[in-house]
């Protein structure tokens, strides 16, 4: 029975991380798309400067995110299924709790660009300090998470 039971936790963990390796893929490859298109805009040099950021940050907030679902596929293959070879030491995931670390870093960066891309179209009609704050909650929150559990988390010796 607990031999059966490890090869669906390993089937389940295979399946969901080919489902995000594929997510990835398909992120990173409408990222390069969106990408030739703002090239394209910006090569017309009829866009103000405000907008040129805007939109090449928005591609940039693409790629991190197909980046960070190739993570997260990495991590979860590595924690449910076996070590793939030849992986920084920075991608390795040694439980879920550094999976999650990787993760939450992540999304704090998106959410700085998310801000920014924002911030740099403002143009006074909408409440930019509202959304700045909740962004900053959400990202004061993360720290903590992180703090916490890096505080929690058992040192090597």
């Amino acid at each position: 029975m607990n031999a059966l039971l490890q090869s669906l936790v390993r089937g389940i963990g295979l399946m969901a991380s080919l489902g995000l390796f594929l997510l990835a893929l398909v992120v990173t490859a409408y990222a390069f798309i969106e990408g030739g298109s703002v090239v394209a805009e910006i090569l017309q040099f009829s866009d103000p400067e405000y907008s040129v950021i805007y939109n090449a940050m928005k591609v940039v907030d693409l790629f991190l995110l197909g980046f960070s679902v190739l993570i997260a596929s990495v991590g979860i293959y590595e924690l449910f299924v076996g070590v793939l070879p030849n992986m920084p030491d920075w991608l390795r995931m040694e439980d879920l709790d550094a999976l999650k670390g990787v993760l939450v870093k992540t999304i704090i960066v998106v959410l700085g660009i998310s801000f920014m891309g924002r911030a740099v179209t403002w143009e006074g009609e909408e409440g930019l300090l509202s959304y700045g704050i909740a962004i900053g909650a959400v990202v004061v929150a993360l720290s903590v998470f992180l703090s916490v559990k890096s505080e929690t988390s058992p040192t090597p010796s």
